[in-house]
């Protein structure tokens, strides 16, 4: 399924003037829920917030497993778990993965691993994303 961001050429440059404001419905990432009225209606967050959101779940989702999703959508982190040892090299190869699955969007200019810290089988990483909105710093558990 071809993904609906990826409109036009690929040479195009990413600017805010040719892009719509990104929306997504906001999520509660302590309770891992989304976020409702009083009414039960969904909460609406844009530009870096909604970013944030997108980032979130495109990380939680393995890329090629579920047909509801296109095909650049999600990051492959299935063959990093209990593959390797958690040294520099390791990481660098899991940055990049996840750099690779976040840099489809339009929105996102630059993805830039800060940090990384191994805690037995889980690596958290703090990412710099750039995006046509400003910097965003992120914490991610993978």
């Amino acid at each position: 399924m071809a993904n609906p961001f990826m409109t036009g050429t690929t040479t195009q440059q990413k600017t805010q003037d040719n892009l719509p404001v990104f929306k997504e419905m906001a999520w509660d990432f302590g309770h891992n829920c989304f976020i409702l009225n009083k009414d039960g209606s969904h909460v609406y967050v844009e530009k870096n917030e909604a970013i944030k959101v997108w980032v979130y779940h495109v990380l939680k989702c393995e890329r090629s497993r579920y047909r509801a999703y296109f095909d650049d959508y999600g990051v492959e982190i299935e063959p990093f778990i209990g593959a390797g040892p958690n040294d520099p090299q390791y990481t660098a190869q899991l940055y990049n993965t996840v750099k690779e699955g976040l840099m489809v969007n339009p929105y996102i200019l630059n993805v830039a691993a800060v940090n990384a810290i191994h805690t037995g089988k889980n690596v958290e990483m703090e990412l710099e994303l750039t995006t046509v909105y400003g910097p965003i710093i992120m914490n991610v558990m993978l």
